[in-house]
């Protein structure tokens, strides 16, 4: 006695509804952890310092001033000068480097290039309203031997 097989009737499962509206609510539900666990990928103090600098050298000054808080702030002054500040800045380019959490937020290192002077800055980041801001800039190191190790 041989067994034959029974031909398989019901649709591929691209075409049960059901099967796709699970799929569906499952990829819905992670995305939507994700969103909920580490909040948008802009909301991040690594994202907030690529801000700054972004803005900066684009000469985006209102842009860059609201990522800055008080105290720094008030070593500009006001947008104005920080927007003079920028248009004289040569930087070039900025790479972010590593994120570190700290007591009363973060420490963001960042690598500033400019054409004759490379630094490596720690920037201190706090959160304020729920928005990651700039507390202070720190050299760590430049190639002209400025800086705290």
């Amino acid at each position: 006695m041989t067994a034959t097989a029974t031909p398989d009737t019901r649709p591929p499962l691209t075409r049960r509804p059901g099967v796709l509206l699970g799929v569906g609510a499952a990829v819905a539900a992670v995305v939507g952890a994700q969103f909920w666990l580490f909040g948008p990928a802009e909301d991040t103090p690594a994202a907030a310092v690529s801000g700054y600098f972004r803005a900066a050298i684009d000469e985006d000054c209102p842009r860059a001033f609201d990522l800055l808080t008080d105290p720094v702030r008030g070593s500009y002054g006001t947008v104005e000068r920080l927007c003079e500040r920028a248009k004289a800045d040569t930087m070039v380019s900025f790479q972010v480097g590593d994120t570190v959490t700290t007591p009363e937020g973060a420490k963001v290192t960042v690598t500033l290039v400019r054409p004759n002077l490379t630094l490596v800055d720690a920037v201190t980041m706090v959160q304020v309203d729920g928005k990651w801001k700039i507390a202070s800039f720190e050299v760590l190191s430049s190639d002209r031997g400025h800086g705290q190790p």
